[in-house]
């Protein structure tokens, strides 16, 4: 699908309720598992792409998690007066103001934008899009925080998601096997 294409059609976010995911590698960088795009999830392969369309269904595992990332984007769109350039040009300042933090974290402009923050803290809570059917907008108490701040409240987000993900590894791993058993 062209991205152009992808722009130029795409719904006010009100109007969506579940974000397809499609397999655009040359779109995503290496490192990140899914990529917001006016109502669509980009994705490095087909397989990923598959797992973030089943996302939603299973209620746990990465692929939910991700997706339940992802979509909060959507939700936080809904909240930038349900535009999608709206709200990515408040990514983008956003985005530039954190970027002076990038000698003490690698990926701050990312890592430190308030929408990011609000998606990565609930993206493991099933009813937080339940809860906020008009937006989510958890994202504004972010941007009212120093900069300083959400640096410690990244860090924190960062190591609880990477041991989080090692444990859901883990418990794959662990019911992988099981079932292999006679």
């Amino acid at each position: 699908m062209n991205l152009l294409m992808m722009m130029l059609r795409a719904p006010r976010p009100s109007r969506i309720s579940d974000m397809p995911a499609v397999a655009m590698p040359r779109w995503i960088r290496r490192g990140y598992d899914g990529l917001t795009f006016f109502g669509h999830i980009i994705t490095h392969t087909r397989q990923e792409a598959d797992a973030f369309n089943r996302g939603t269904s299973e209620g746990h595992g990465a692929s939910f998690t991700m997706k339940n990332h992802e979509m909060i984007h959507l939700y936080q769109a809904r909240a930038t007066h349900d535009s999608w350039l709206c709200f990515y040009w408040k990514y983008f300042i956003f985005w530039l103001k954190a970027c002076r933090y990038r000698k003490h974290l690698r990926n701050a402009g990312y890592l430190l934008n308030p929408f990011e923050l609000e998606a990565y803290v609930h993206m493991r809570e099933p009813d937080y899009l339940a809860r906020h059917p008009e937006g989510c907008t958890g994202w504004k108490t972010y941007a009212s925080m120093p900069l300083s701040d959400r640096l410690v409240l990244a860090m924190n987000a960062l190591n609880l998601h990477t041991e989080l993900t090692r444990q859901d590894s883990v418990q794959h791993d662990t019911h992988k096997g099981s079932q292999c058993q006679p």
